[in-house]
Parts: structure tokens; sequence; C-alpha cells
């Protein structure tokens, strides 16, 4: 039988190379003090730049002076930097390789590009202080680029193996490993990759395709890795593709750059996906041209600021034939984010990966500067969504312009009014002005509602984590399975595979839940009646935001946390605290700051929501409680001392603190909310190795629907159905509010703005009709129309046909819905709080376990919804406290029996230690194992039977003493409980 060595996978690798215009070459003919391979360098300087080498001969520099100068260029510049322009010797340049042409309009560029030497050398002894060797290096003009370390498993060894060669048999200190680009050490499975030895504590990055190799087509397993092959090995396409000389000198001259970082250089490489996304959307844009949409779904952990930032200048220079000539397919490429703040890390990434800044323009003065920037064809424009849309009132000549829109957080950026005024933006207008005596309406309303589609002169490239099912149907790619037509992502790189390549922590590993009882009584001997729903609804919220419950609960986190997290991450570990509303915030904040001055005084909390909040006649401000102004939140809760931030409804998306370990959940989440807020916590930083959750308000399987959406492949079941919103302007026209005689004449009158007055007397004769309607008629008319502007706003985008039926009544009922409003509907449970008392609480731990996750993120169209209104089910409030307490209530709140179980568990976990069964003959050193012990033990013992400890009030110490004694007597002695 045929031995297989790692030798075999050289020649393996060698032979394809050498195939495909690779050179081979020996270690003999690497020079070790220059780090040059010098023959292939004096030829490749030779045939470019002999013009070059004869001016240096003039100024005598002879050939050895020649190369130890680029050598020595080399090192201080860095190989990168001195490849991406060029190094300087007395006066002259040399150009150590050349990139290849966008295009083939430069004849001469193409030339020297093809004179580019890419070579390989196997075994290469690279050092002058021992016998090392690598096992393969890749040469560009005889200067070192790639080293690779190769391991065959039929040897029983792997790539992990190889990744131990490069940190502790490999001196990063070696000429060799300073100048190269990238360091790979792989084996016929998997790939790593590290831009920068440093011994043991070198960093190697997964360089693999994912089980999916990037697509986002349904049925395909996700997850790292790299796919089976046929007749081939799994990591064939490094060699068959990423190795292949075009590729290799793109990945060196497009993706590869160096960044600084607090004063520090380092190189950033892509990772597989990364290269492979812009790679695709670049191929597929240049087949097909411009006016195609993409949706890009890559979670967390993926470097989507730089996939972006890559994808952005990669696309300034693309080039397509048209018309026989080669041409750019873009005249600017727009950068739009969600964030109201621009997001400071694309723009950093983005302007970092440029040699010409004036490229990139960052819009911060609002859309003037937007316009100028595009008329004065900047290439790479930066803006928020906040900012884009005004620009359609300025920008009127933009018809010869082609455009990339690069939208970052998809499910956002592109709701209906905010696609419309973007349309607007880049669509071919050509007057704000129009002639009443001239005006076609039906032509008007065409090109209202193709300023609202997708325009022909733009591509869109859309980035997300949890696409929205609008995302989906708006960007992702159509295709039909069994008859139904379905949408998902062009690429995907999936949470789970982000996980399972440690980019991002597992945040539901070790979920923890807790179940809340509550007890409440009548306050009051009169037995009304009330809405029974409601009722309900205002007894869950009492009891929920009852400061006692509160209290409770913040205790429980407060000791968690001290027990628990504050040693994590170094010591230096953070908690968040989600409370569901402003009042609750507040309430959690003034607790958690008098406990922990009380308590644990080197330590403190802060607080963060929107505006004022007034309890009990009292106003309170994040800025007010925190001492501090808004904006300097995110630097203040870096500092030591602060441990837990408490919010509602504020950075629960878009924040990065490495330090947070710990979740406190007191809030319902689901579906997109629920994967944004828990996700906080998932990035990584040294010292951090998992995460904790402890949820009050969410089950196990609640969370894991939530997040099973967006594991693996998310993809659209179904299309929109248009017939629906055909149904509801059906439906709203029955009411009878206006004619389409009005509704014909109120369109004409706006289109050609008529007085203010005049339209305000056409929607008067409508809001007299609908005033004239009974309450239940209003309300349904009122939440008919909201919902028809809402879903119009969106399927007009992508309705497959125009129909200005739609569009006007569009046009009226957006003017009309600002005349109209729901009538103040009767509070039938009004007043049902103040006639109860909450007696008893009880907060129990529910349990602990790993969520399990599956890849099937199948969703669903919303649809326009005009839903009539609920008949009122009418209870007396006894019977609504009964089933109030049958339903929050089921438990016994005796404690007896459970204490007495608790404190024989505990003695039984402690009893069951091995180090202290060894110590027991030695009573005072096992006295002394057995206090670490029982210390750690019944900090769980504490959380778990808290309701009771708090009765005992001040004797709570005397209590834990009296435990601590008799269990410790108990087990010197053999007993049992």
């Amino acid at each position: 039988m045929r031995g297989y060595t790692e030798k075999d996978l050289e020649s393996f690798i060698e032979s394809a190379l050498l195939e495909n215009g690779y050179i081979k070459r020996e270690s003999k003919d690497y020079d070790k003090s220059l780090c040059i391979d010098i023959e292939l360098f004096k030829r490749f300087l030779q045939s470019t730049q002999a013009k070059a080498l004869q001016e240096l001969g003039k100024r005598n520099i002879k050939e050895q002076e020649l190369l130890k100068r680029v050598a020595s260029q080399i090192q201080d510049k860095g190989i990168l930097k001195a490849l991406q322009s060029h190094i300087e010797i007395m006066g002259v340049k040399l150009f150590l390789a050349y990139p290849k042409p966008n295009s083939s309009a430069n004849p001469q560029a193409i030339e020297d590009y093809k004179k580019n030497i890419f070579s390989i050398t196997r075994q290469l002894y690279y050092s002058e202080k021992n016998n090392n060797s690598l096992d393969m290096v890749i040469f560009l003009n005889g200067l070192p680029l790639i080293t690779m370390e190769l391991k065959n498993p039929f040897t029983h060894q792997n790539v992990y193996n190889a990744i131990e060669q490069y940190k502790k048999d490999r001196d990063p200190r070696e000429r060799i490993f300073k100048q190269s680009v990238v360091h790979f050490a792989l084996d016929s499975d998997l790939i790593y990759m590290s831009t920068k030895l440093e011994g043991v504590g070198s960093k190697f990055l997964p360089f693999n395709r994912g089980l999916n190799n990037g697509s986002g087509a349904i049925g395909l397993e996700c997850g790292s890795g790299n796919p089976a092959v046929k007749d081939k090995m799994k990591t064939s396409y490094f060699w068959e593709e990423i190795l292949q000389k075009d590729t290799l000198a793109n990945l060196l001259f497009n993706f590869a750059q160096i960044v600084k970082k607090d004063k520090a250089e380092f190189v950033i490489f892509p990772r597989f996906h990364q290269f492979d996304v812009v790679r695709k959307l670049l191929n597929d844009t240049k087949e097909k041209g411009v006016g195609q949409r993409y949706l890009i779904q890559h979670s967390a952990g993926s470097g989507k600021s730089n996939s972006i930032a890559w994808l952005a200048h990669n696309l300034v220079s693309l080039h397509r034939k048209q018309n026989d000539e080669e041409k750019p397919v873009f005249d600017s490429i727009l950068v739009v984010t969600d964030r109201k703040v621009l997001d400071r890390q694309i723009q950093e990434n983005v302007k970092s990966f440029t040699q010409d800044k004036n490229l990139v323009e960052t819009i911060t003065e609002g859309s003037r500067q937007l316009k100028a920037a595009i008329e004065d064809d900047k290439k790479i424009i930066i803006t928020t969504i906040q900012k884009f849309p005004y620009i359609a009132d300025e920008i009127t000549h933009l018809r010869d312009k082609t455009f990339a829109i690069i939208i970052d957080e998809a499910h956002s950026s592109q709701s209906g009014k905010n696609a419309q005024k973007m349309g607007e933006a880049i669509s071919n207008k050509e007057s704000n002005h129009i002639d009443s005596n001239e005006i076609d309406i039906e032509e008007e309303l065409i090109k209202i509602i193709e300023n609202k589609k997708f325009q022909k002169n733009a591509s869109y490239f859309a980035f997300t984590a949890t696409p929205k099912p609008k995302t989906l149907e708006m960007f992702g790619i159509p295709c039909e399975i069994n008859g139904e037509r379905k949408f998902f992502p062009f690429h995907l790189y999936s949470m789970k595979q982000a996980i399972e390549e440690g980019f991002i922590l597992d945040v539901l590993k070790g979920y923890i839940t807790y179940t809340s009882y509550y007890k409440i009584i009548s306050s009051i001997d009169d037995d009304k009646e009330y809405d029974k729903a409601k009722a309900n609804a205002k007894l869950k919220k009492y009891v929920t935001n009852h400061i006692a419950t509160i209290e409770k609960k913040a205790t429980i986190m407060i000791e968690h946390f001290f027990q628990n997290t504050c040693k994590k991450i170094g010591g230096k570990a953070k908690a968040m605290v989600v409370t569901s509303s402003r009042e609750n915030a507040v309430k959690y904040y003034l607790f958690f700051r008098e406990y922990l001055q009380e308590n644990y005084p080197q330590y403190k909390a802060l607080v963060a929501f929107s505006g004022d909040k007034e309890i009990n006649g009292e106003s309170y401000s994040e800025a007010g409680l925190n001492g501090f102004s808004e904006a300097m939140l995110k630097d203040e809760f870096k500092k030591e001392n602060y441990r837990f931030l408490i919010v509602a409804e504020k950075y629960q998306t878009g924040f990065d603190e490495p330090l947070l370990h710990t979740m406190y959940v007191d809030k319902a989440l689901d579906g997109i909310s629920a994967v944004q807020t828990l996700s906080r916590l998932n990035r990584i930083c040294k010292n951090k190795e998992d995460t904790c959750v402890l949820d009050f308000a969410n089950t196990h399987e609640e969370i894991g629907e939530s997040f099973s959406t967006f594991y693996g492949q998310t993809y659209l079941k179904e299309p929109s159905d248009y017939e629906k919103i055909f149904t509801l302007k059906s439906n709203l026209f029955e009411y009878g509010i206006y004619t389409q005689f009005e509704l014909d004449n109120f369109t004409k009158a706006i289109l050609e703005r008529q007085s203010e007055n005049r339209i305000h007397s056409k929607l008067d004769n409508m809001v007299k009709e609908y005033n004239a309607k009974n309450d239940d008629e209003k309300t349904e008319f009122y939440t008919k129309a909201k919902a028809y502007l809402r879903e119009y706003s969106f399927l007009a985008q992508i309705l497959p046909f125009s129909d200005i039926e739609l569009e006007k009544l569009y046009i009226l009922l957006k003017m009309l819905i600002t005349k109209i409003a729901p009538p103040r509907t009767e509070d039938l449970a009004k007043g049902i709080v103040n006639n109860v008392d909450l007696e008893s609480i009880r907060i129990i731990l529910t349990g602990t376990s790993d969520i399990s996750l599956s890849s099937n993120g199948e969703v669903t169209p919303a649809g326009a919804d005009g839903s009539g209104k609920k008949e009122v089910e009418f209870e007396s409030l006894s019977n609504i406290v009964k089933a109030f307490n049958d339903k929050f209530g089921n438990i016994d709140f005796g404690t007896d029996e459970k204490i007495a179980n608790s404190l024989v568990k505990l003695k039984d976990e402690i009893r069951e230690n091995q180090t202290l069964k060894d110590s027991l003959g030695d009573r005072q050193n096992s006295h002394k194992l057995f206090v670490d012990i029982f210390k750690s033990k019944y900090a769980n013992f504490y959380l778990e039977n808290l309701p009771f400890l708090e009765q005992l009030g001040d004797k709570q110490a005397e209590f834990k003493e009296r435990v601590s004694s008799v269990i410790f007597e108990m087990i010197c002695e053999g007993l049992n409980a």
C-alpha cells in the first residue's frame, strides 16, 4: 500500500502551480542575508526597468550595493508598502512588482504586469542560524511573500501541528518571517493564516470556505470548515484559485492593507469569505452591468466594515466593455449607514484602504456637501441614511451618472420612504418646475412610481446580519422550488460559522432563566367588571413593574455578578441590564446605586434612556443620574469602577463593548430584537472565554426560535401577495370617506402644486365624512389607512408594474391621515391596579442549559392587514384576580420543605469534592478547604433561596455560620442527612 506524506501534498501543489506559469526554484537560489532570490529579482528589473538600472549605474550604484539598498528599504518600509508603491535609490524609482491593470486601455501596463515572475521553492532553508526549512515559499520577482507549512493527516499530523510548528519552532525575528506578507498552515481539510508571527502568541485565523462556500442557497449545510469536493482535496481551492497568478496579484495589490492603530502598523489580509464576497460581486456586476441588487448576509464577527471597504475600493476600478470600449462601471460609490452618527469604523476603514485620500468624501455637513461631492466626481462618498434622502431636491442633473449604493444594515436603511428618496436622488430627474397648464397627470404619477422603484442607473449592495422578509424580497435572489417562489441571499457568512470559527462567542451557552410568581389580592369590597384582556395586561404590568419585584430581581442580579461574573475577563467583566421601560430603568438604577454603595462601594452603575422621565412627581434624565452628558457614556463605561449599564431602548444595537460579559434581561424579546440585544455580549477580547445571560422575561424556547432564524441560512418562504394591497384599497373605498372624483381631483391639485388653502379645503370635506362615522368605523378606517401607507411604500419598490390608482390613494392618504385621528376608546380596565395589592412575590431559577439551534431560517412576508376591532369580554374583579393568581401564582409559597431539600443538596455537593475527601484525616487542613468550597457553593444556595433569606433580615450571617458549622461536622462524622 502506498504511504502518503506531506511531501506528496507539496508535490501536488507544486505541480498545479508550475502548470499555471510559476517557475520552480531551489533553496540554494535564495540569499539568506538579503532575503532575495537574486537571479529572479535581477531578471525582473532588467526586463522592466533597464533605464532605471542604467541611471543607477551612472550614479555609481553597483549590483551588490543596489541589492543591499533594496533589502534595506524593504526592511524599513515593509514588503507590502514597497510592493504597492515603489522604492527610491539615489533619486531613481524602482518598482518591485506591477499590478494587473483594471482595463486594457494601457498596453504598456499590461506588458509590465505580464513580466512579473511568480516562483515557488520547496524546503527553503531560510536561516543563517540553524538548518530549519519551510515546506513551501511563494516568491514574486524574487521576493518572498507567502510561507507555508503543510501537514498530511495520513501521517497523523494536521493543520494544528503546522500552527504549533510556526509558534514554537519558527523564530519570528528571522528576516523571512518579518518580510513575508502572510503565513499559511494547511492540510488536506483546513487552512489557517497569520500576518504576523509572535512565537506562542501568534494568531492564526481560518482561511476556509465554510460548508456552504459562501452561498445562501436554500438547503445547504452551514458551518466552519470546507465542503467535500468530488475527486479533489477540500483545500484544493487554495492552489487552484487563491495562488493563481492573477488572484494572488489581486490579493496583494487590492486587498492586503497596512493599517494604523494606536500608532502601530499591521497588515490586514482578507479572510476567505471577505475576499470571496467581493470577488463574486465584482464578477457578477462585470457580467450583468448596472441595475442589479445584491443581499449579503454576514454575521457579527464577519469583519463587515472591512468587507464594505474592500468592495467600495474595488468597485471604483471595475471596468466593463460597453460599445467595444472599456469604461468604469460606476461613477460614484455611495456607502450608506443606518446610524445617525456616521459609523466611524466604516469611515476610517474606507479611508485607510486608499492611497489617494481625495477619492473619499465623508458627508458631515448635509445634502449640499453630498451634492457637491457627486458633481465633483468623488469616487467614494460615505453618508448616513438620515442625510441621504434630502439631496432629492438638490440634485437635478444626474442623467449620465451611474452609482453603486452599498447599504450597511439594509433592514433599516431601505424602508419605504428612505428608498423612495434614494431613488429620487439618483434618478434622471430633469426639473423641479411643473407648469400646471402642461401637466400630464398620468405621466407625473408614473414618474413618481418609477422614482420609488430601484433605479436602472444604480446597483445596490445590501449588507445585514439579520435580514427581514422585506429585505429578502427587495435584495434577495429569487428561485423556484417545487413550483414556489422563494428568495435567498447572494452571499452568506452565517452566525453558526462565526461562532465555530471563534470570531464571536455563543451567547446561548449556559442560558439561565428565572420564572416570577405573583399573588395579588383585591383591596376593595366592590366586585366591579373590567375588560378582561386589558385588565390582565395591566395587572401583569403592575406586578412586573412593582418596586418590590424590581428590588428582588436587582438583588439577584447584583449578587450573581459578584459571585460569578466580576472575576471574568481578568477581573474586568461588565454587565448590561435590559429593562422594559424608561421608568423601570430609573427604578433599577436607583436601587443599584443604593445597594452597591452599601455592599460594594468601589463599583457603580450607569443608566441609559432617552429624554426625561417623571416618576412620582420627580423628573429624571440619563445625564442627571449619571452626572455627565450622554455623549460621554461609552467612554465613561470603559472605566474600571463602572460595572453595570442599565438600559431602556438604548445600546441594544450597534454597541460594541468587548468587556460586556453578562446580561440581565427583564424585557420580552423576540425575533431580530432578541438577536441584536443578546449579541451585545458576543464580541471577543483577551481572556474572554464565555458569556452569561440571566433572563427573567423569556423562555429557552422563545429565545431559541428567534436565533434559529438567523443562525444558518435565512430565506423568504414566498413573495408578498400583491392582491392584498388591492383588497385593502377596495375596503378603504367602501367607507365612503372620499369618491373617485375627489381622489382624482385631489391628486391633480397636489401635482399642480395648488395653494395650501385649496388642499385643506378638499381634505376638509373628507374629514367631515370621516367624523360622521361611528367610533368603530373610524378606528377601522384609520387602522387600514395606516396599513395601506406602510405596505404600499414597500410594494411600490418591487411591483413588476406601475398602478397609478394605488399611487393616487397613497398621495391622498398620506395627507388625510394628518387631519384625522382615531377615536379615544374608553379604558374599560381603568383603575384596576388601584383596587389590588401585591401580596407575595417569588422568583425561582427555572433552569440553566445550552440553547440548541436549527439552521432553517424560513421567514414569511408581512401582509397588509385591515383587521377590525375585537369584541370586549367583561369579567368581574374577583374572577380576574383568581385567574391571574392561577396563571402567575401557581406555586406553593411555603418554604420549609424547599429549604430543607436545598440544604441537603448543598451538603451533598460539598461532600462529593474529592480533594476535601482526601483531606479529612487532617481536620485543620480539611476545614480550610471546606471554607473555600462552602463559600462557592453557598452562593448558588443564596440565589435559589433569596426570598427565605431576606425574611431572616440581619440574622442571615448567623444562619450562614450555623449551616456551615453543621455541614462540616456532618461531613467529618460521615453522617447522612
